[in-house]
């Protein structure tokens, strides 16, 4: 019955791998037979070798196929008149899930999107050991002008890069999100509150801000740069009471994200690490935000925000009092109700899985009654 379960395991797992096809540029690279499937641990070994004087760029196409290669537009000149002029370059027809292969060997990740206009929403750093994911916007286009004008932009932003660079054009997983941008517009929440801008530095929104249960009035707004103003800026924020002001620091992490850090009021510290943080490119958004400050005689003091909505963007390609971004809610997404959903899924699979391998174990009579030969007879006493 074992060896049956593992059957049963393999054919499970050989079904959720996705193989898709991969074109890669940009350095040399080892090639396949058409007809062959890269395994995912060979792929993830051929990426390991490029990323360690490579950056590695992956263009992730919503359901690209082998078909779209043979793509043409209606003077019949291929859809991707631009990639066909680059080399290096290796083409694989099948290779088993790509974009996790990329995942399990970068240590260094981003992800950025490419806008209708062709342009990364952020910009990307180059540096070797680091491996970026660029998806597209979804746009309402024929398949032929959306590969076409992703062509162009992969093109464009393949020049802007200084460093070594290996390229991957491949599909999006398919749990992977399709990118939907709506037009950027300021939240519900940023009316009938208090707006602090910095330039193009720094954003922030609330209805309310209390210390304990007093309210706190904030008067003005000013930033210190530190030595690298690239990656952090501290806020400090005067009150009514000149004796106190509401201070913390503004980081920009690895992966793209923002985060506070060091939050004070009147001298007193409150715990907020791992608590507010988001993508560069959204605002951090929680309808109430309760900060508490170390225990003293078990005592706790708590700084809380209503409506709060915070962006730093880190880019001097934003404008002087900017709009903020798609909201980065605090509301974290596994919810009570989902994983109760989760817990009952995965109980009915293995039900499932047990009741198949109990089905696969039975087996035929070895022995049947003979007309012609002597009656089988099973003795049944009563104890």
């Amino acid at each position: 019955m074992l060896w049956k379960s593992l059957i049963a395991l393999c054919v499970i797992g050989a079904a959720c791998a996705e193989q898709t096809p991969v074109f890669l540029w940009g350095a040399n690279s080892v090639a396949k037979p058409s007809l062959q499937t890269v395994p995912q641990a060979e792929f993830a070994e051929q990426l390991s070798t490029l990323l360690k004087d490579h950056m590695v760029v992956a263009f992730e196409e919503n359901g690209l196929s082998n078909k779209d290669f043979l793509c043409s537009n209606s003077q019949s000149q291929s859809c991707y008149a631009q990639l066909q002029g680059v080399s290096p370059k290796t083409y694989y027809t099948s290779v088993e899930n790509p974009s996790e292969a990329l995942r399990s060997v970068a240590t260094q990740r981003e992800h950025n999107i490419i806008d209708a206009n062709g342009k990364l929403v952020s910009p990307a750093k180059c540096a070797a050991g680091k491996a970026l994911f660029v998806s597209f916007e979804d746009a309402s286009e024929s398949r032929e002008a959306t590969l076409e004008s992703h062509d162009a932009a992969i093109a464009a932003i393949s020049k802007q890069f200084e460093c070594k660079v290996a390229y991957l054009y491949l599909a999006s997983p398919s749990t992977a999100p399709v990118v939907q941008r709506r037009t950027r517009r300021d939240t519900a929440a940023t009316t009938g509150g208090t707006m602090w801008v910095y330039q193009n530095q720094f954003r922030m929104f609330y209805t309310a801000l209390k210390y304990n249960a007093d309210p706190i009035t904030i008067t003005g707004i000013a930033i210190t740069n530190s030595s690298t103003p690239a990656t952090q800026f501290s806020v400090v924020l005067s009150t009514a009471d000149p004796t106190k002001s509401l201070t913390f620091d503004v980081l920009y992490g690895d992966g793209g994200y923002f985060s506070l850090s060091n939050v004070a009021y009147a001298g007193e510290q409150f715990r907020v690490t791992g608590i507010v943080n988001a993508p560069t490119t959204f605002s951090y958004s929680c309808g109430n935000l309760t900060l508490d400050s170390n225990a003293v005689n078990n005592m706790y003091n708590s700084l809380s925000f209503s409506s709060l909505q915070i962006q730093a963007p880190f880019s001097a390609s934003y404008p002087a009092n900017f709009p903020f971004g798609d909201s980065w809610d605090c509301v974290g997404f596994v919810s009570a109700g989902i994983l109760m959903g989760l817990l009952v899924v995965a109980l009915l699979l293995i039900i499932m899985f047990v009741g198949v391998c109990w089905m696969m174990d039975i087996n035929t009579m070895d022995r049947f009654d003979d007309p012609k030969g002597k009656t089988i007879t099973i003795n049944a006493g009563a104890e």
